[in-house]
């Protein structure tokens, strides 16, 4: 798969600090290396620059302009560029990416039960993945299969040569939009964009109670529990933590919430929930459903994360990923009920 189209590629850093930043590129496309094709970038010069100026308004690591030149990766035609070589106004340049997946699994294997993981996107930079609960993202160091692996496996089945990393982790319980990035010369920008809170992730939960309607802010600093090293709490010393929260629907003592992230610790949502006495239904660590899991009578973590927002760090493009309506759901709530709020 390849993604093409015309964009800004950055508003850069080719200005001094404090200034205007400069924007030195224009996204032409991307090739993702399957099939034994090429795995490349294209881009047009914007404004005059040398070939390690356009790279840095990208915001390219230092590493990766390393690499890249010592590599012979970024050329205008068959040409390779060196650091300082001149840019003018409609040159087409060619950056190489690495080429990953060597050690790709055969095989995606899932844990007994866990439902199959939907691809919602990819390009040659990023994919994002629907988790189904019940699977770690990474490794825990248990051996264990994880949804890293589960997405290695489907690479090297596409014949796309790269090796998935995580930008972001969901508990084992939480379903919903998970993003990998593909590129290693683009993933700093990923997670720039994580730490800066600039990719606007919305969940869904089920909670027990009525929560009230004009409740919109938990604000309530998290911190560990020294009694249960499993668990956070709402705790003084902890450190500051924000959700945004609003209320879809109330029905049969549960409500349906959007929850939207300020800050992202450890099991913030759940903690936040809990603290204020509406833990998630379904949740065996801080809720009315200790001890257990899902099963027959018990669904599960009633937790999703159905949609995430974000603007492209390569293409400039904005980009919506939803995983869609959670049908573990529909014992307390329907799709409809995504609306009720703006109803009234």
């Amino acid at each position: 798969m390849s993604a093409a189209g015309r964009g800004p590629a950055s508003a850069g850093a080719a200005g001094g600090e404090g200034r205007a930043p400069v924007r030195v590129a224009r996204y032409l496309g991307a090739s993702d290396g399957s099939a034994g094709g090429p795995r490349e970038l294209r881009l047009e010069v914007a404004a005059p620059c040398d070939a390690q100026g356009l790279l840095r308004s990208m915001d390219c690591s230092k590493p990766v302009l390393a690499r890249a030149f010592a590599g012979r990766a970024l050329l205008r035609g068959d040409e390779p560029l060196a650091r300082t070589d001149a840019l003018a106004t409609g040159d087409v340049v060619t950056l190489r990416l690495a080429r990953g997946g060597g050690d790709a699994p055969a095989a995606a294997h899932l844990p007994a039960g866990v439902a199959e993981p939907r691809v919602l996107y990819r390009d040659a930079f990023l994919m994002a993945v629907d988790k189904p609960a019940g699977i770690l993202v990474h490794s825990d160091g248990g051996g264990a299969a994880t949804l890293t692996s589960w997405v290695a496996a489907w690479l090297a089945a596409a014949g796309v040569p790269a090796t998935p990393q995580a930008v972001q982790r969901l508990d084992v319980q939480t379903a919903g939009v998970t993003l990998f990035s593909l590129a290693t010369e683009f993933q700093p920008q990923l997670d720039a964009l994580v730490a800066g809170h600039a990719m606007h992730k919305r969940y869904l939960a089920v909670v027990e109670g009525a929560l009230p309607r004009d409740l919109s802010r938990i604000e309530a600093p998290i911190g560990r529990d020294r009694h249960d090293a499993r668990r956070m709490r709402v705790s003084a010393s902890g450190k500051p933590a924000l959700t945004m929260v609003r209320t879809l629907c109330q029905r049969g003592g549960r409500s349906l919430v959007e929850l939207e992230l300020g800050t992202g610790r450890r099991h913030q949502i759940r903690v936040h929930l809990a603290h204020l006495g509406h833990p998630i239904v379904g949740d065996a660590l801080y809720g009315r459903a200790r001890g257990g899991g899902a099963g027959p009578s018990r669904p599960g973590l009633m937790l999703h994360a159905y949609q995430e927002e974000f603007t492209h760090p390569v293409t400039g493009e904005k980009i919506s990923i939803c995983a869609g309506w959670p049908q573990r759901f529909d014992a307390y709530f329907g799709e409809e009920d995504l609306g009720s709020a703006s109803r009234g």
